[in-house]
């Protein structure tokens, strides 16, 4: 899936960069033959790189909400998810050996808070 997704990349990176040399080509013809100023084509070439920049963030949204909903319908957990489990672990075997050792020195709560399972899964 990542290659796929690396050639997607470059293949939009290629068009872009294409697409915005045809574009300075088109308007330096424009510039040569009086139809525009070279000021006036450098602002229409700023405008179409802001648009293209926003687009591009744009894109990098949906595709980043797109993925989540992906992961979620995979039922895959968070990285938020797993480092609160990796937390609960590293805690739960420390007053393990605590106890074990006799060095604890609070008591183990009966009722600890315990990790929840989304209500989607079956």
């Amino acid at each position: 899936m990542s290659d796929l997704l690396k050639k997607g990349f470059l293949l939009g990176l290629g068009a872009a960069v294409t697409s915005k040399e045809k574009a300075e080509k088109y308007f330096q013809e424009l510039v040569v033959k009086g139809k525009v100023t070279p000021d006036e084509a450098n602002e229409m070439i700023d405008s179409f790189v802001k648009k293209g920049a926003e687009t591009e963030e744009t894109w990098n949204r949906r595709t980043k909400e797109r993925a989540q909903q992906i992961f979620k319908d995979l039922d895959l957990a968070s990285k938020t998810e797993l480092t609160a489990l990796e937390s609960r672990v590293k805690e739960l075997e420390q007053r393990l050996a605590d106890f074990n050792t006799g060095d604890e020195k609070e008591t183990i709560d009966p009722a600890p808070e315990t990790y929840t399972e989304s209500k989607d899964k079956e």
